[in-house]
């Protein structure tokens, strides 16, 4: 049996809830939490805070860390995307060693839905084409040389609703044959490097069929449930969907490491860990935590407690998820 996952989510670039045409935002443009979706022309992460949190995942349990990069690094391929103040190349490839020296498993992500690319720029607006898809090659390319041969790339992929883009200046919907062509151009990208591709799995609520039948196995997916689950198991309320993704994915074949968080409310990682435990749901090869708080000091805390609660649902629950290969 290999190796589990234990995973946590840190954000370097932030710009991927709203784009720059959008009305302006409230005042206060320091909360992530309650207020994530303006956009910023300057870079909101805390080197200082990484290197404290990183330091710390080791003996949290954690062993894989998921960096949301966007545009918070100033690309060789690509420097019209970076933000002011994004890390270098060079500066960031130095982060991933020093995560790797402390024994953590770097994973770039790069979010790629039409609902969470406002960091791509005005390529933002150019889905399905030639030229994105070229970006899109390119940018895959460079974050794996960056990164030094990632195991994965997470691709995110999640929310491409009209409800999620109500915050866009300019906002866009793939119909499904458009969403799979650009979906197996960045997979097959991602192959060439090597990388496992790794993506959110809230587009197969409304496109069963084509996870069943066109989603490849080889895709690692991160099912969500934020939520404190409704009903002993999660099977009641207007979220059921979400906690029964969890069983229908196993039954289809995928491997997926599931994400929690305290963003909504304190319990859910226990809940959902103990409830796929007590259930036994297979093909479970991991566990994500995932704060969706900026890497800055105002957030410090929270980031914190949010991974620490995986620590301790992992100490009730962890050695009874079921791996089934």
């Amino acid at each position: 049996m290999k190796e589990m996952i234990w995973s946590t989510l840190l954000h370097l670039g932030t710009n991927m809830w709203r784009d720059k045409f959008a009305p302006e935002e409230p005042d206060d443009i320091h909360r992530f939490r309650d207020s994530h979706v303006f956009w910023c022309d300057e870079l909101r992460f805390d080197i200082d805070v990484f290197h404290d949190i990183t330091e710390k995942l080791p003996e949290m349990g954690i062993n894989t860390v998921l960096i949301d990069v966007g545009d918070g690094v100033r690309y060789d391929s690509h420097p019209e995307i970076g933000v002011k103040g994004a890390l270098t190349p060079d500066k960031l490839k130095n982060e991933v060693r020093r995560l790797r020296a402390l024994g953590l498993e770097p994973v770039p992500k790069l979010n790629f839905a039409s609902s969470h690319d406002a960091w791509l720029g005005e390529y933002e607006r150019m889905l399905s084409t030639d030229i994105y898809r070229k970006v899109v090659g390119d940018l895959i390319h460079e974050i794996c040389e960056i990164f030094e041969k990632p195991k994965y790339v997470h691709l995110g992929m999640d929310e491409e609703t009209p409800q999620n883009q109500l915050a866009y200046g300019y906002s866009v919907v793939r119909a499904e044959p458009l969403w799979l062509q650009d979906f197996y151009h960045m997979v097959s990208a991602c192959e060439k490097e090597n990388a496992r591709p790794w993506i959110w799995s809230d587009y197969y609520y409304n496109h069963k069929e084509l996870f069943a039948s066109k989603m490849p196995k080889t895709v690692l997916q991160s099912n969500g449930h934020y939520w404190a689950l409704s009903g002993p198991n999660g099977e009641k309320g207007t979220l059921a969907h979400r906690y029964r993704a969890f069983y229908e994915l196993a039954e289809l074949g995928f491997e997926q490491v599931p994400v929690t968080t305290t963003w909504s409310t304190t319990g859910n990682t226990r809940q959902v860990m103990r409830a796929l435990a007590d259930n036994q749901v297979p093909n479970i090869v991991g566990w994500m935590s995932a704060p969706w708080m900026k890497t800055t000091p105002v957030d410090y805390y929270d980031i914190l407690g949010d991974i620490a609660r995986l620590t301790y649902a992992r100490k009730e629950f962890g050695d009874r998820l079921y791996f089934k290969k």
